[in-house]
């Protein structure tokens, strides 16, 4: 995209399951917007002109899309993600960063979304509830990956302008909805950007009413590097 001014963009930047779905049904829903999600999860040679090409074919005021760490970093190996979003800002497109503090739900909300070996209840009524039977070994990875990311994710926003959203604050609690999405449409200059969707979150419940493992998790956590989570310092990083 270089330094040229576009039509009017915006990225959600964040290292997954940090409330980037609940945004996108919001941006879907409004008449103004057009957001595609994770158009970058396949390498193409010039990711840069990739995204300018569809900013440029939005048929809408306004175009979204999603990206990630990963999509940056694994995906389209980029040595240096930080020039890409410095690039895209210079050339109009607004940075949005999805992140979480609680590190441990975070960890168990990714192995919920993708991991082949995360089972769920099946209580007599033979219909699938929401505890799950968490492997810790692949916890603690899960939790290292995270970290790892998370640290990525701030050196790829060094000296990028960004409105930052934290999951807990902005996107756990419905109650917080009407606030969360006036502050996007002050930022991304759009007006009536509103609320949609379902608002049941995981996080509403104690992890002992979701994982059905939920002492052994506790006793592998508190034997390992991140025993800190366990804490009122659960915020720290490990790095």
């Amino acid at each position: 995209m270089g330094t040229r001014s576009h039509k009017p963009s915006f990225v959600l930047f964040d290292i997954g399951q940090s409330g980037c779905m609940t945004l996108s049904k919001w941006f879907a829903a409004h008449k103004q917007i057009t957001f595609q999600p994770d158009i970058l999860q396949q390498a193409v040679r010039f990711p840069r002109l990739n995204v300018y090409q569809h900013i440029r074919h939005c048929s809408t005021d306004v175009y979204g899309f999603s990206l990630t760490v990963e999509q940056l970093r694994q995906v389209q190996r980029e040595a240096n993600p930080n020039q890409i979003l410095q690039d895209m800002h210079r050339g109009g497109c607004r940075v949005i960063y999805l992140t979480r503090r609680d590190a441990l739900r975070h960890a168990i909300a990714t192995l919920k979304a993708y991991s082949v070996n995360c089972r769920f209840d099946i209580p007599e009524t033979g219909t699938r509830s929401n505890k799950l039977t968490v492997d810790v070994s692949e916890l603690l990875a899960c939790l290292k990956y995270l970290d790892n990311q998370r640290v990525e994710a701030k050196a790829i926003l060094d000296e990028v302008p960004h409105l930052e959203l934290v999951y807990e604050d902005d996107l756990m609690d419905p109650n917080m909805y009407a606030a969360t999405a006036q502050n996007l449409s002050q930022f991304l200059d759009v007006p009536h950007i509103r609320p949609v969707g379902n608002s049941l979150k995981l996080v509403h419940q104690h992890l002992s009413d979701i994982v059905v493992n939920y002492e052994e998790v506790i006793e592998s956590v508190e034997n390992s590097d991140y025993a800190y989570l366990l804490t009122n310092s659960r915020h720290l990083l490990t790095v």
